[in-house]
């Protein structure tokens, strides 16, 4: 069966939460839903995925990366001088940082044009809908759900005319 994926942007996770809820028992299967955002709603049956900023992803890469050269280093190597660790621990965050910049700036691609209102704490609500079903449940959405924007099949927001 072909599916059509719409965009779905909260301003508020749990009006987006309760979007999710009722999409479910209108019928939705929970592996059609995907929430991204920095704040995720809990204890729904979906996927999500946090969305991370590329200077929190360069972060967190660069401790990890820093943390676990330091680690291997000290078991394998034992004693090193002070130059020879501080050295161990720059490559690590080097690696580490540069591995997970790169890995959140491909994750975050195809939602480049929502960055901005992920970065202020939005939901990003993906659904993948039976092709038949789409416009429906698009115009449902729309039209029940005034504080959500349905984006429709492309993440920067369908063109107001063809």
């Amino acid at each position: 069966m072909m599916t059509t994926r719409i965009y779905i942007r909260a301003r508020d996770p749990q009006n987006g939460r309760r979007l999710v809820e009722e999409l479910i028992a209108d019928g939705i299967h929970p592996e059609a839903l995907t929430l991204i955002g920095q704040q995720l709603p809990s204890g729904l049956p979906v996927k999500t995925r946090r969305w991370r900023s590329d200077a929190s992803a360069l972060l967190r890469g660069a401790l990890i990366g820093a943390a676990g050269l330091l680690a291997v280093s000290l078991l394998l190597l034992q004693a090193l001088q002070p130059f020879a660790l501080l050295t161990l621990i720059v490559i690590g965050a080097a690696i580490g940082g540069g591995w997970w910049l790169r890995r959140n700036r491909s994750a975050n691609l195809p939602l480049s044009a929502q960055q901005q209102a992920l970065q202020g704490g939005e939901l990003l609500i993906l659904a993948d809908i039976p092709d038949a079903e789409a416009p429906q449940i698009e115009e449902r959405v729309s039209q029940g759900h005034p504080e959500l924007l349905v984006l429709g099949p492309d993440a920067g927001g369908s063109p107001p005319f063809p």
